[in-house]
């Protein structure tokens, strides 16, 4: 007798079954350090392959040991949703080995490798001038594996307001290390070009000239739309140098929260962009700024204090730099970002860093920085206090389209697309996208896997058509594995931590005082970008931050896979979590509190996304859990996809 189509299947799924589980549980396999690597950086940079099949929630272990039987540990860590590691702590010289696994599975093969001080090693003496400290990095560059030694001691470097002390092309393995060395700049000390592998450790950095300048509200006039300031005792006189500084990515002046440190007042702030500065005529030393909106006076309190601040320079520009890192540097009152630059920087990492005011007075910490690359930066360990602008952001990489060639081929304005990206075509007035994948890329030419009328017709863009308000972002490999964990961020004017790119881990940092949003996975800007994948915002304290402390913005409907679990949300604007275009996004074991109720009428809000899977949430108050989807009722839950794998 035949045996039945379901007897057989059932036999097939017996035999397969034993396969199947052996595939969900191979281990990991180790990239990088590979084995017999000999690595000059006190925090080596960890790779493995990522599994196609992991979710989102999924953990890796890693261990690093002394010895093979890894006995011996020198350092363990659990890591969510990213294929990466880099330690917050040096490594000492030495032969290590290093293992990976996922969650509870079999551990991965050893891999041995060997951190070294580079033997090459270049001393700056105390005292050195500008022209010293220059020779030494220029000679350690070409030289690499090299070190450059500082002293202890102060140095003051100045190559002029916005100029560069020195450019290095194409260093590989160099570290510059301060041992504790004060550096006073009147411009850029360094920038880093087609790098890899260089590490600035041990400075305390701070400029010649303040980034900024604390002044007092001495008196408002509603009729002639203006604003009287005088410096306070101690800052800078020249108010109108912060106030009207040109070419410049912003230049402001903001009220301060007198019972909040580091808190700027919503709202209770002017642009030099939208109005102008001149000395008073009363001769006193106070400046008058007009026109300032009747709005904007009433928020302002007579005898406010303010920061008035401007962009500048930074003390580090990096450009297609790879594994720059920076550990335990202290800088206070820079005029720009913590570090500068771009086009394909990949893989930085910022390690128990500080940006602080120079004083407990004081409200202005410095600037931080904006990152982007096909990997994302890891930061760890860090203290930011009173950034003037947002915390790090991680931009997506965009390209204009100069035009289209054939049916599959789009013309980009810039190079840095590869055959194998994912990518998406927006069209900015709407805020549409599509998703392709690319075939070939060569120069401007980028040949897609959808043709160019379908593209076209999902973004609502006339193929035939002038394509000047259509961009095209790469949106894989872009800032992949990104890490932000472990650090404090007290006080500022705009955001916390902002991620365009794909998987992101934002775990157990402190935020608060911050007049924006802690956490944006996923912000949407022509220049910033559209969403973002699988973003993992676990465990983090969020205090009196933004008007919704966490949000997930993806307007254009391409972001999606966010899990935000077991984090902390004290007092609150509009609500405690925004999700707007984003599916799937699952909100799980979040405690809610406010002294006052979300305006937003509930704690979590979503607009133009699929309703979000909720589970063990807190919250005070009768407002509901759900805003006008489900009210009151937690929708159960349900898994989310896998996590995207490189393409």
């Amino acid at each position: 007798m035949k045996p039945s189509p379901a007897l057989f299947l059932c036999l097939l799924l017996a035999l397969l079954a034993p396969l199947c589980a052996l595939h969900a549980n191979d281990a990991p396999i180790p990239l990088s350090p590979n084995d017999g690597a000999v690595v000059h950086a006190p925090h080596p940079h960890f790779r493995w392959e990522r599994e196609a099949d992991i979710k989102i929630e999924e953990t890796h272990r890693i261990q690093i040991a002394k010895d093979e039987a890894f006995g011996e540990l020198a350092c363990e860590d659990q890591l969510g949703v990213v294929s990466r590691f880099v330690p917050v702590h040096a490594l000492t010289p030495g032969k290590y080995w290093w293992r990976v696994c996922r969650g509870k599975g079999p551990w991965s093969r050893a891999t041995a490798f060997e951190v070294r001080v580079p033997e090459k090693r270049f001393v700056v003496p105390t005292g050195s001038d500008a022209a010293a400290v220059k020779r030494a990095l220029e000679q350690a560059a070409t030289q690499g594996p090299a070190r450059v030694e500082f002293e202890p001691g102060v140095y003051t470097l100045v190559p002029g307001a916005g100029e560069t002390l020195v450019t290095l092309s194409k260093a590989r393995d160099l570290v510059v290390d301060g041992h504790g060395a004060h550096l006073v700049l009147g411009g850029t000390l360094l920038s880093l070009i087609d790098c890899e592998r260089v590490t600035i450790r041990r400075f305390t950095i701070t400029p010649e000239r303040p980034g900024h300048t604390l002044v007092r509200v001495v008196h408002k006039d509603p009729q002639a739309l203006s604003l009287t300031v005088k410096p306070e005792p101690g800052y800078p006189t020249d108010v109108s140098h912060y106030f009207e500084f040109a070419g410049t990515g912003g230049s402001f002046l903001g009220c301060m929260d007198p019972v909040n440190h580091g808190k700027y007042i919503a709202g209770a702030g002017v642009s030099a962009r939208n109005a102008k500065i001149a000395a008073s005529s009363d001769g006193d030393g106070s400046f008058v700024i007009s026109p300032v909106r009747p709005e904007t006076l009433a928020l302002i309190p007579d005898g406010a204090l303010a920061v008035v601040t401007a962009y500048h320079w930074q003390w580090v520009k990096t450009t297609r730099t790879t594994e720059c890192t920076f550990s335990e540097l202290t800088l206070s009152n820079l005029p720009g970002a913590f570090c500068g630059g771009g086009g394909n920087d990949t893989a930085k990492s910022f390690l128990q860093c500080t940006v602080k005011p120079s004083t407990a007075r004081d409200y202005f910490g410095g600037h931080s920085h904006t990152g982007s690359g096909r990997i994302g930066e890891w930061i760890e360990g860090c203290n930011f206090e009173c950034l003037a602008d947002d915390g790090p952001a991680q931009q997506s990489f965009r390209l204009p389209i100069k035009g289209v060639e054939g049916t599959d081929t789009v013309l980009v304005g810039g190079s840095s697309i590869r055959a194998g990206d994912k990518v998406s075509l927006v069209h900015t007035r709407g805020g549409r996208g599509a998703s392709a994948l690319v075939k070939e890329a060569q120069g401007p030419r980028v040949q897609l896997d959808r043709t160019v009328s379908d593209l076209a017709g999902a973004i609502g863009q006339d193929p035939l058509g002038d394509w000047k308000n259509v961009f095209i972002y790469r949106d894989a490999p872009s800032n992949e594995d990104f890490v932000y964990r472990h650090n404090s961020h007290i006080g500022g004017r705009a955001h916390g931590v902002k991620f365009n790119g794909t998987r992101a881990w934002i775990a157990d940092n402190h935020f608060e005082n911050i007049n924006g949003n802690a956490v944006l996975a996923g912000y949407v800007s022509e220049v910033s970008g559209h969403g973002a994948r699988d973003v993992v915002v676990s465990g983090n304290t969020i205090l009196r931050c933004g008007w919704t402390p966490i949000e997930a913005c993806a307007t254009s409907g391409l972001g999606g896979n966010i899990l935000i679990r077991g984090n902390r949300i004290v007092e609150t604007r509009e609500a405690a979590v925004a999700i707007k275009g984003c599916t799937p996004v699952t909100i799980a074991d979040n405690v809610f509190t406010s002294s006052t109720q979300p305006k937003k009428g509930a704690w979590i809000t979503t607009s133009a996304s699929g309703q979000p899977f909720t589970s063990g949430n807190n919250h005070t108050g009768e407002v509901p859990l759900l805003g006008p989807v489900n009210p009151g009722k937690e929708p159960p839950k349900a898994p989310l996809g896998t996590a995207s794998p490189p393409p």
